[in-house]
């Protein structure tokens, strides 16, 4: 794998999809619903579809042996190890309603495990990204070192997440409870493991997640100083309920808090 070479292309993405995003808003947005159930709603809009061809494009035309899976198109495959993850618009809801914590999200594995990860806000103009050391944010021409928190005490920690509608609403008063004040639900999609990574939040506890959607985060997540797994402590490519908390004492802690709920895992 040729990290200089990934990693340079990671990091020229965000002027271009920004661009694209800015000439593409000139179109509109129309929305739809992936879902197959009349009382769920997926979003998804035109915009995921076009920004996901033209991250393949991009992908495609400088690494074309690889393989790509996506949200939004059929997984292409190929047998070289190396797979680009997309995530075209993570925080449709978001994107929808016109709140800027929306991103577009992409990485690179090798050997099904997460290495280089990039996730961008056109709205909020930055983007984090990480080589094989250390992890950045990039904000007003600036880049900026991630490192996570230190904190390990529940009783002072600043937890965020989401269930995605995984666990019944007594489930989750069960577990909000167990961390009382310290928890928050927030609907901040990727942008709560940034916040992590930043040393802003302390830990992210979410469920539900797809590949794609936690894919991009683990190598930002991991070479801040933080640790994310499953509530199985098992590693987080393949989804799932996620647990990411910005060292391992703390992450050890949370992990026996949610050890009742692993059946929902």
């Amino acid at each position: 794998m040729n990290y200089k070479k990934s990693f340079n292309f990671l990091k020229k993405l965000p002027s271009k999809l920004n661009l694209f995003y800015k000439k593409k808003s000139k179109s509109g947005v129309k929305v739809n619903n992936k879902s197959k159930s009349k009382k769920d709603f997926d979003p998804v809009t035109n915009f995921d579809k076009a920004f996901e061809k033209y991250i393949r494009s991009l992908i495609n035309k400088k690494f074309p042996k690889d393989s790509i899976i996506g949200e939004e198109f059929e997984d292409k495959f190929s047998s070289n190890n190396l797979k680009w993850s997309i995530d075209p618009i993570d925080g449709t809801r978001a994107f929808v309603i016109g709140a800027p914590t929306w991103s577009n999200l992409i990485s690179l594995s090798y050997h099904d495990q997460s290495l280089l990860g990039l996730a961008n806000f056109p709205e909020l103009n930055k983007y984090y990204i990480n080589d094989k050391n250390k992890s950045y944010v990039f904000k007003n021409n600036k880049r900026f070192v991630l490192r996570s928190s230190n904190n390990d005490n529940l009783k002072t920690i600043k937890i965020i997440g989401n269930f995605h509608g995984t666990l019944s609403y007594e489930k989750q008063h069960k577990v909000i409870k167990k961390f009382g004040w310290s928890f928050r639900l927030a609907g901040f999609d990727a942008l709560n493991y940034c916040l992590l990574a930043e040393g802003k939040v302390d830990a992210v506890i979410e469920a539900n997640l797809k590949p794609y959607d936690i894919l991009p985060l683990i190598p930002i997540i991991k070479n801040s100083g933080a640790i994310v797994t499953n509530w199985n402590n098992q590693a987080a490519e393949t989804g799932g309920n996620i647990l990411a908390t910005s060292n391992r004492s703390l992450h050890n802690k949370i992990l026996k808090v949610l050890k009742p709920f692993l059946k929902n895992d």
